[in-house]
């Protein structure tokens, strides 16, 4: 049984990830907790007027109603088609620290989370965190763009440099876009001709279809100066609607995931971008 966690806020960010969340949950048969980091002066941005002010335990009350609420009306629509169930849980602490402490804990398969959040004008926003719950949580992690809506993924890129781990990265790829019938591009980058030869690159593209059998997956070249505008032109080219990308801890993810690729996946794509991580 597959295990996903969301965090949610009550922005509109954090409520798009979670409609992702449960579609996808429904398609893998997953359990999707809920979770709310919870800081008073987090709420006060959040809760109508009439209620700042009251005392922290009421605030937190509040707080568990509304998740509540939200909790029950995705089991509501989502159980009947195949999520096991929706849980929620409240704590508190720091966003990003909290976040990566309740995956180790409860040993989740997926996070999905909105990349802007209600306490933006603090400057504590999940959009700002996200490469650090990228970089140091144990399972893999989805990040949903504050204006991207959710919509069926029929077609997803996965974004690669042809290395050894890609092999077993594009396995989890095949796993999920037969649960949600979807077409795959693997797409290699490089910056020259040079980086790899079209020997090398059709050794491998001939040893991933020995062991994938996958009538949806198709695999592409190209040479992109700019890295992530290259992927994103890619992906408007081929009407895509998820970026997928292996955490390698090398340079290739360092480089794509920069605060500026990340600013520019956020503020200019409307593409929801899944990270996987190997265990």
């Amino acid at each position: 049984m597959r295990k996903f966690l969301c965090p949610v806020d009550f922005s509109e960010a954090s409520l798009n990830a979670m409609e992702f969340a449960a579609h996808i949950g429904e398609k893998e048969s997953a359990v999707l907790t809920l979770l709310n980091v919870f800081t008073e002066d987090d709420f006060d941005e959040i809760l109508e007027s009439e209620h700042i002010g009251k005392e922290y335990n009421e605030k937190i009350s509040l707080a568990e109603g509304k998740l509540k609420e939200i909790s029950d009306e995705i089991c509501q629509m989502s159980k009947p088609k195949g999520l096991v169930n929706c849980e929620y849980k409240l704590r508190s602490g720091k966003l990003q620290e909290t976040i990566i402490e309740e995956a180790k804990e409860g040993k989740y398969d997926l996070i999905v989370m909105g990349t802007v959040g209600v306490t933006n004008m603090k400057e504590r926003y999940i959009g700002s965190k996200t490469l650090r719950v990228i970089e140091h949580a144990p399972c893999s992690v989805m990040a949903i763009p504050e204006n991207c809506h959710y919509h069926k993924i029929k077609r997803l890129v996965y974004a690669s440099d042809y290395q050894e781990e890609d092999k077993i990265a594009i396995q989890q790829v095949v796993s999920l876009a037969v649960h949600i019938k979807a077409h795959i591009d693997v797409l290699h980058i490089s910056k020259s001709e040079s980086d790899i030869s079209k020997a090398v690159y059709q050794e491998f593209v001939n040893e991933i279809k020995s062991f994938v059998a996958y009538g949806e997956l198709d695999f592409d070249r190209r040479i992109f100066e700019h890295t992530s505008r290259g992927i994103l032109n890619y992906m408007n080219e081929q009407k895509s609607d998820l970026l997928v990308l292996l955490d390698k801890k090398r340079n290739f993810l360092q480089n794509l995931f920069s605060t500026s690729v990340v600013k520019e996946l956020t503020e200019f794509s409307d593409y929801p971008f899944l990270v996987i991580k190997l265990s």
